[in-house]
């Protein structure tokens, strides 16, 4: 079977990719809750923009500077049992934060514990996309990468909706509902049946070593490097969305969490068709066209939604954005998987999240400053007219656009 004939669905037919798709769905909606929560207590205590969009850049932060180490940690330890630890630290962390908030901490100790979960956060994501490869057959990997992200999205429409109702009914009780949903992801990824190589040896020195190796094979593949160089470019918009959607719900449109969680399930709503769909067409057309007119869409998605008249509609763009948003991220998770070697992918995915993380901290605070003297939607506007510029340069590299 062709990685255009399979279905998305083929993939859960493999046990153990089963097991892992499991468990990501069930630490997916917890996650929005951490999320929501953070950016709801940061408003309420502060009433500031700038405050707000360091809570999303707390999260961020970690895997802009541990980024490219956390790919060749997990290499180096084994990249299912880099996930079990990571699950398992990031319960006890998340755990805590109720408990910190009860005996009125300070909002930084907060932020200390999201940022040291983030940094588990970091390790986790380049295991998780390095591991995928070894548990599918080859014709299903881009099938596997769609149901993932697809399953990831169905979620968080159901889990956005519900931790926004959990955050405004329960405020810093809904914290524990996600530490439990990393216990029972570790449980799962526990079950994968799948034999590692022994861990190596972590020292300082060898992980520097690995995480330029993995920066260079990006540098010295001109596929990988043309596509990280649009791709970081185009994305820059992202955390401008991600870090002023709150403002713009709750200052500009003067509402409350639930709108925003019902906000961040109409992004989801759009991801999840697509994600299933796009395995079908998948080999029809060069993947680097779909990356190209994925940035190129979720731009004027963005400048529509930050232009909207009305919070309803809004609402229908984030759905268009959320389509779009699928377009490029599944194609290069695909891209980046199928050019790398086994060994070093874990390493290759840290150091281009690394590297997309680095270029949105500057964006994430400078626009929360930003959005403390004008309009978040205009902000919005303006970072979805970079996407579309980036995508019609990159239609003119053969590296980008050509890539089967």
């Amino acid at each position: 079977m062709s990685t255009a004939q399979a279905t998305a669905f083929d993939a859960l037919r493999t046990p153990n990719f089963a097991r892992l798709w499991a468990a990501q769905v069930i630490s997916s909606f917890g996650d929005k809750i951490t999320f929501f929560a953070l950016a709801y207590v940061s408003w309420q205590v502060t009433q500031s923009a700038l405050v707000t969009t360091i809570a999303f850049a707390t999260s961020i932060f970690p895997h802009a500077i541990f980024g490219f180490f956390a790919g060749a940690v997990a290499d180096a330890v084994g990249h299912r049992r880099a996930m079990v630890a990571c699950d398992l630290v990031r319960a006890a962390l998340i755990g805590s934060i109720p408990i910190l908030l009860a005996v009125d901490a300070p909002l930084p100790s907060i932020y200390v514990l999201v940022f040291i979960a983030a940094m588990c956060a970091a390790v986790f994501n380049p295991a998780r996309l390095a591991v995928v490869p070894d548990l599918v057959p080859p014709s299903q990997l881009g099938a596997s990468n769609s149901m993932v992200n697809a399953s990831d999205r169905t979620v968080e429409i159901g889990g956005s909706v519900i931790a926004g109702l959990i955050v405004a009914a329960l405020g810093a009780f809904a914290f524990y509902a996600d530490a439990a949903t990393f216990v029972l992801s570790a449980i799962l990824l526990l079950r994968i049946d799948r034999r590692e190589a022994p861990p190596r040896g972590v020292s300082w020195r060898r992980l520097w070593r690995d995480a330029i190796d993995g920066v260079r094979w990006i540098a010295r593949h001109p596929v990988l490097r043309d596509n990280t160089i649009v791709s970081l470019i185009a994305q820059l918009s992202i955390p401008v969305l991600n870090g002023l959607t709150p403002v713009l719900i709750f200052r500009e449109y003067g509402l409350g969490p639930e709108q925003l969680g019902i906000a961040e399930a109409a992004l989801a709503a759009g991801a999840v068709g697509t994600g299933l769909l796009l395995p079908v067409v998948f080999g029809r057309r060069p993947k680097g066209n779909y990356v190209l007119a994925g940035f190129a869409a979720w731009g004027v998605a963005l400048i529509g939604i930050g232009l909207a008249p009305s919070f309803a509609f809004a609402l229908a763009l984030f759905v268009v954005a959320g389509i779009t948003n699928v377009l490029f991220f599944v194609s290069n998770v695909t891209i980046s998987q199928q050019v790398t070697p086994s060994e070093m992918r874990a390493r290759v995915f840290g150091a281009r999240g690394a590297l997309l993380n680095l270029t949105w901290l500057p964006i994430v605070l400078g626009v929360g400053a930003l959005a403390d003297a004008t309009s978040a939607g205009v902000l919005i506007a303006l970072a979805g007219a970079l996407s579309v510029a980036t995508a019609l340069v990159g239609a003119f590299l053969p590296s980008v656009r050509d890539v089967a």
